[in-house]
């Protein structure tokens, strides 16, 4: 056993957020690389049933998108370390619909003056489904930005905890961070825990956070029915539109053609 998702700053005990202990899988595929200078990459990890242990030093100005997807399979274990110097971006793209568990480990060091990181998560969870996710952005260098949006829905006896972490350290004078998350539950069983963090330690930042969690709108779905939809068809097409929102930002056709494909087939 092992504990993995620790957030930088522990919180309240019971919400059972510092941390997960679980048993580690046999095979981690492991991998490391470079960004030159100016250098623009897409990376994508369809991983199925793997799990990732990824780690990238991003040169200055250089750009790193990362997609990475899980539908339906067994345990991941999934830990993302990226460091951006100098006007570096790193932009992560992650999808899970369904299956699991899954637990996943982002930090991004924005180590360099003017460097980025933008976060676009997706999930659909139903049934049995557990999420676990750790998201840390690491303010260093002066003028850093980070962007950590989430977007997902929970039916079933669904179970997802997100802790977002944005850290805005000594000497980031003038970093900005952001989160944002909202959340769709349609079944009362479904355990949902939002547990976002700002820590400071520099004058001259901004860090915001925000949440939106609840079920469906009473008079929106009330407005759909009467259009002809049933409250089936509501659920089903409001729960699309919060995972699709997110498939659509993917910067790689292939990945989002899939993805959307496999979205209106579920629907």
């Amino acid at each position: 056993m092992a504990t993995v998702n620790t957030p930088i700053a522990k919180t309240f005990g019971w919400l059972g957020g510092n941390g997960t202990e679980v048993s580690l899988p046999e095979k981690v595929l492991e991998e490391k690389i470079t960004l030159a200078p100016q250098e623009e990459r897409t990376v994508i990890l369809e991983n199925g049933e793997d799990s990732w242990r990824w780690q990238a030093e991003l040169a200055e100005g250089a750009t790193l998108k990362l997609i990475q997807v899980s539908t339906a399979g067994g345990q991941r274990v999934n830990d993302i370390h990226v460091r951006c110097g100098q006007g570096a971006r790193f932009e992560w793209y992650r999808v899970i619909l369904g299956g699991g568990p899954v637990y996943d480990n982002c930090t991004a060091e924005l180590a360099g003056d003017g460097s980025s990181f933008a976060a676009e998560i997706g999930y659909r969870l139903a049934e049995a489904d557990v999420l676990d996710m750790n998201v840390e952005a690491i303010h260093l260098g002066r003028k850093t930005e980070s962007q950590i949006n989430a977007s997902g829905v929970m039916s079933g006896e669904s179970q997802k905890i997100l802790r977002g972490t944005i850290d805005l350290r000594k000497g980031c004078k003038g970093a900005v961070g952001n989160e944002m998350e909202e959340v769709l539950l349609l079944d009362p069983q479904v355990r949902n825990r939002s547990v976002p963090v700002i820590l400071c330690a520099e004058e001259d930042v901004v860090g915001n956070h925000g949440a939106s969690i609840g079920r469906l709108d009473e008079n929106l779905s009330f407005y759909l029915q009467t259009r002809g939809l049933s409250p089936e068809e509501v659920e089903r097409m409001m729960a699309k539109a919060r995972v699709e929102a997110v498939i659509r930002k993917i910067p790689d056709a292939g990945v989002r053609d899939r993805l959307m494909g496999t979205e209106e087939k579920d629907a």
